[in-house]
């Protein structure tokens, strides 16, 4: 690590301390300074997506920053988990499967992570065989036991959604 990125990171130190100090304006103030100098250094959008998505409330600038982090290093999967749980909270289904599909083809990416957000938003779309393909797939990756109990009861849930949408429509058929 060079002086210069010695420096950015710690801006991003005294940031996530006066986060953690709940003195968010100064955590917002050392970002933005540090963004000036070095705007395309992706911890520094993730750390602001971060900032507005959990503290300041700011769902618009929070994508935003996620998005820049990942375009300036589309491996940042930290980035990408939380856009994915922003457009879930904001019921944003079409921005979440566009951005997930474009992390399937990172291999650095968790395809856990990937396919359980296919799944959710699937799942939303009311397309519930294609939600439980999804969540399989995601188990096939899964590598720890809360993940995959987690992905189980997807499954499970959606496989229940399926029959009760089924019986529904037999129902109308009558």
């Amino acid at each position: 690590m060079d002086i210069y990125e010695e420096y950015i990171e710690g801006l991003i130190q005294q940031a996530e301390d006066a986060i953690d100090d709940d003195n968010l304006i100064e955590a917002k103030n050392l970002l933005e300074n540090g963004l000036m100098e070095e705007p395309g250094y992706p911890k520094l959008h993730y750390i602001m997506g971060r900032l507005y998505h959990y503290d300041i409330e700011n769902p618009a600038l929070a994508e935003r920053h996620y998005q820049l982090a990942i375009k300036f290093d589309p491996k940042y999967e930290s980035a990408y988990a939380d856009l994915a749980w922003l457009y879930t909270k904001k019921e944003k289904y079409i921005g979440l499967k566009y951005w997930m599909k474009k992390a399937k083809k990172i291999d650095e990416v968790s395809k856990t992570l990937v396919y359980e957000n296919l799944g959710r938003a699937a799942e939303a779309e009311k397309r519930y065989e294609k939600a439980i393909k999804h969540f399989k797939k995601a188990l096939i990756h899964s590598m720890n036991e809360q993940e995959s109990s987690r992905l189980k009861k997807h499954i499970k849930r959606n496989k229940y959604k399926t029959k009760a949408k089924g019986s529904k429509q037999n129902a109308s058929k009558r």
